[in-house]
């Protein structure tokens, strides 16, 4: 108990101090996008036709919508698992959750983005729609009024989930304070649910992604940028993929970037509070550290190290931790032809994050491959190898392995 306030009360120094950095280089800039050079299996002359007619019915549809920005994309992939999960565990690749199907060919992905700049009308808004598999999936994740687990949904759910939907102001006060407040993604983690034109360097996802942090919130966040190179945010949020309060007692959500240079740039955040269901005494405490280095103009690195613990939640009412490292590569050896490559250990010491019976420890190495057959259709392919010290992977109709390896392929539409 003394040893968890502890790290906590570390942890919250080194964000109190993070406010106190100073700095007069210029935070990062992007570049606005080029067109892609000539490839072996362009699509340009084809698809890269219907690409300009989506761009122009979508710049009509948009001046008749008052300047509100519309995008999203379309997402359908395949994955192979060498362990043939089958019906005993609903054919479900283990450690996984966006990405769970054995051998289907899955529609991930019909996503509407609807967002307008507070320059515009003084207050901005953001609405993110999600249709398909991962619109069910994100839905059995978030608590609309049912304490149930990630991943412990009862199946069955309707397609479509709303994944964001905020308003934003600025009080002018020094640079800006800017207030958001409505439901929207966490602050937490390398990975992201996937964005329009904005997807992860890898198909699967991390297990620190999965099981580490929560997907989304509900409440207010204020961002304020301290100097051209730190922005702190922080407020109360309803919990943890829960848009209500499941215990009367909100919890902490915030964090800071420190961007000191072009090519360097670091996330710390954190989530504290209660999230167990009725009752308000027993904390979680989550941070999570993301150094993103671009360290030549083709390689970008991103390194990860997220710890969690939580006050009397196993079954004997003991404490509980889990955390985990990793590290992404992402090489760009073309404008069109981009690899990933992704290592990670993830430990999670009590099983609560994983539901395993004992304390489990996963890894797992994933490398990528990417090709732009035009500016907006992605193909992607992957190989991924997992592996655990207990048996922890499904296999066949009962049985568990240490091992796992999985393939899959992607396909993704932007517009």
């Amino acid at each position: 108990m003394e040893g968890c306030q502890m790290k906590k009360g570390v942890m919250w120094i080194t964000l109190v101090l993070a406010v106190f950095l100073s700095a007069s280089k210029p935070a990062y800039a992007e570049e606005a996008p080029k067109g892609l050079g000539p490839g072996w299996f362009s699509l340009d002359g084809s698809v890269g036709l219907l690409d300009k007619k989506i761009d122009e019915g979508r710049s009509a549809l948009e001046k008749a919508l008052f300047g509100i920005s519309i995008s999203g994309f379309l997402d359908t992939s395949y994955t192979w698992s060498s362990n043939h999960p089958a019906a005993a565990f609903d054919r479900d690749i283990s450690g996984r959750y966006f990405d769970q199907d054995h051998n289907d060919i899955v529609f991930n992905h019909f996503n509407l983005t609807l967002e307008k700049p507070e320059k515009d009308w003084g207050v901005g808004l953001k609405l993110v729609a999600d249709f398909g598999r991962t619109a069910e999936l994100l839905r059995e994740a978030t608590f609309w009024g049912v304490n149930k687990a990630k991943g412990a949904g009862n199946g069955g759910e309707p397609s479509a989930e709303l994944r964001e939907a905020f308003l934003t102001f600025t009080i002018p006060i020094g640079a800006g304070l800017q207030v958001k407040g409505g439901k929207f993604v966490t602050l937490m983690g390398t990975e992201v649910i996937p964005a329009p034109g904005s997807p992860n360097p890898n198909i699967s996802r991390s297990y620190m992604f999965n099981l580490a942090i929560p997907f989304t919130h509900t409440g207010v966040l204020l961002s304020y940028p301290v100097a051209s190179m730190l922005t702190i945010m922080g407020g109360p949020v309803t919990g943890w993929d829960d848009p209500s309060d499941n215990n009367r007692s909100p919890s902490f959500h915030g964090g800071f970037t420190f961007t000191p240079a072009e090519a360097f740039s670091l996330t710390t955040s954190i989530m504290d509070g209660p999230e167990q269901r009725h009752r308000s005494g027993r904390s979680r405490f989550t941070i999570s550290n993301v150094a993103t280095i671009k360290a030549t103009s083709a390689l970008t690195l991103f390194l990860e190290y997220t710890y969690g613990d939580e006050e009397k939640v196993t079954a004997s009412l003991r404490n509980a931790t889990w955390q985990g490292v990793a590290g992404i590569a992402s090489y760009d050896w073309t404008d069109r032809f981009t690899t990933a490559l992704r290592a990670e250990v993830f430990s999670d010491s009590d099983g609560v994050r994983t539901g395993f019976a004992h304390d489990v420890t996963l890894s797992e190495l994933t490398l990528t491959g990417a090709y732009k057959f035009t500016a907006k259709l992605l193909g992607r392919a992957e190989l991924r190898q997992d592996w655990a010290n207990k048996s922890f992977f499904s296999k066949g109709d009962g049985n568990s392995d240490r091992n796992q390896t999985t393939l899959a392929l992607q396909a993704i539409y932007a517009f």
